[in-house]
Formats: structure tokens, sequence, C-alpha cells
């Protein structure tokens, strides 16, 4: 074992430094935009009327923001959040029967097989609201630990740059407008609602 980190540690100071450095960190780079980009993006409109019978829905329609957070942070913690929260069948992008055609490429068909069959009895059992109840506290979980504060919004506004996820994946395209708006929501203005319980 001490031979293969001393190759490993040989390898790696015979490369130049930018690469060192990289190949040192322990998370991915993160995506950066341009200004234009950024810009492009429309920002969500998020006025309403406070109301207990729209507070009453906060557990389920609400979004993040954390002052002094850039876009590009702003995304890389929502994206992140939100494959974490979407659970072992959607993490990496795909569901459970697009992971397991992906794994029997690499020889684990039967590791495939058991996680999409694994979901697929949880979703018979609990079902699809189940689901997005589950991401839905995962997501607030991972953003409180991030330092993001939550605020309420009422269910229409919510759905014009959110989805919810039950038993099928959004598609890509939308997911990626979608998570571009909550990280211009996320990096902008301090709103001017009551911050809720994470």
């Amino acid at each position: 074992m001490k031979l293969l980190h001393t190759a490993a540690l040989a390898m790696l100071a015979s490369l130049p430094a930018a690469v060192q450095a990289q190949a040192i960190k322990t998370e991915p780079p993160m995506k950066t935009f341009t200004a234009a980009e950024i810009e492009a993006v429309a920002m969500p409109d998020l006025a309403y009327t406070p109301d207990p019978a729209v507070a009453a829905d906060f557990d389920k329609y609400f979004f993040f923001h954390r002052p002094e957070t850039g876009f590009d942070q702003a995304y890389a913690d929502i994206t992140e959040c939100d494959s974490l929260a979407s659970g072992i069948n959607f993490y990496m992008g795909a569901d459970g029967g697009a992971m397991a055609g992906a794994m029997a490429n690499y020889g684990v068909l039967a590791g495939g097989i058991g996680g999409a069959l694994g979901g697929l009895m949880a979703d018979a059992i609990f079902g699809s609201a189940e689901r997005r109840r589950i991401k839905r506290i995962n997501l607030r979980n991972c953003m409180f630990y991030k330092g993001y504060d939550r605020y309420g919004l009422e269910k229409g506004l919510w759905q014009a740059f959110h989805f919810e996820e039950g038993l099928s994946r959004e598609n890509a395209r939308d997911r990626e407008a979608a998570l571009m708006q909550q990280a211009r929501v996320a990096s902008g203005p301090k709103p001017q609602y009551e911050v809720l319980e994470p």
C-alpha cells in the first residue's frame, strides 16, 4: 500500500503545477457564467400578499437566498443539493432503468437491477407524493447546511421556476432553466419576507 501511495505522489509531482492543484481539489470545478449569461436568466416574480392560506403551504412552496452569494456559487449549491435530494435512483441524471443500463455496461447488471427494483418497490409502497415530500426535506436540509435562508412563496409563483418530481424525472432542458432561475433568486436581492425555519 505504501508503494502505491509513493508511486501516486511521484506521478502527481511530475505533472504541471496547475494540473497538480486540480488533482488535489476534492470538489469538481465550479461552472462559471458570464455577466451576459446571468443577465439572460429571467428573475422570477416573487411578489405576493402574505396570507394564512398561502402560508399553510410553505412546507411545499419555498425558495432559498443567501446574502453576498454570487450566481456561480448559488448555481453550484442548488444543483448539488437538487442532485442529492433526488436520491440514488435519480442521482447523476439517470432514472432507475437508465442507471441499470449504464451499470450493465460495467458488468454490474445485478446491482443496477436491484437498485431499480428497490426504487420501484418504494414507489409502489409510498407513492409519488412521499418521494416529493422526502426530496423537499432533503433539499431544505442541504441548503440550510450551506447557509441559505428559506422563504415561503405562493404556489403559482413557485411553479413558474420550480419542478416537482415524483415517479418521473423532469426533462433536462426544463430542469436546467428552473435551476438557473433558482440560482438567480438565491444570489439576488434579499427578500423582504420572513425567514422560515429550515
